[in-house]
Order: C-alpha cells, then sequence, then structure tokens
C-alpha cells in the first residue's frame, strides 16, 4: 500500500466483542480510534503496541444496544500519514 493510500479498516462484530482489521500494506503500524454513540470525540483504542487483529472487548455501558464508530490511520516511520480509513459503524449488542 502506498504511504499516499487510505487505509482499509474491517470491523466484525462478535460474541466476545468486536474484531478490527486493516490492510496494512507497507505500513509500519497503525493506529484505531473508537467513538461511541453517546460521545463526541473520538479517542484512542490501540496503536502500534497493540497486535492485528485487535479486539475491542470493552462493555457496552448500558443495557441497550451500542453503536460504536471506528477509524484507522497507518503510520510510517512513527508518524500517522494523516490519511484516515473511512468511518465504521458496528452495533454491539
Amino acid at each position: 500500500m502506498h504511504p499516499n493510500a487510505k487505509p482499509v479498516l474491517h470491523a466484525d462484530p462478535g460474541p466476545a466483542g468486536v474484531v478490527l482489521s486493516v490492510a496494512q500494506g507497507m505500513a509500519e503500524d497503525v493506529t484505531i480510534y473508537c467513538r461511541r454513540a453517546h460521545e463526541r470525540e473520538f479517542s484512542l483504542l490501540a496503536d502500534e503496541e497493540d497486535d492485528l487483529p485487535y479486539h475491542d472487548t470493552r462493555p457496552k455501558l448500558g443495557a441497550d444496544p451500542e453503536k460504536r464508530f471506528y477509524y484507522a490511520v497507518l503510520l510510517y516511520s512513527g508518524e500517522e500519514n494523516r490519511l484516515r480509513s473511512d468511518e465504521v459503524e458496528v452495533t454491539v449488542h
């Protein structure tokens, strides 16, 4: 994947949480961000120290299904390339 290429993020919900994988190409690492439906801002979920695929095993904040939004940024030489993946929406039951 070229350093100027937009990363592709896949999110698969399952019984043990959301499994996140990224087409990383030649990038050294990836950073993944998440926002829950009630939150206004994205926060860091996983970085270069975490293995892929990453498992978001955080419990829901309430009893109802919870929407989560994710995006990824590729890292080259320890720096984000500033091209975000498309946001991926997942509902956790």
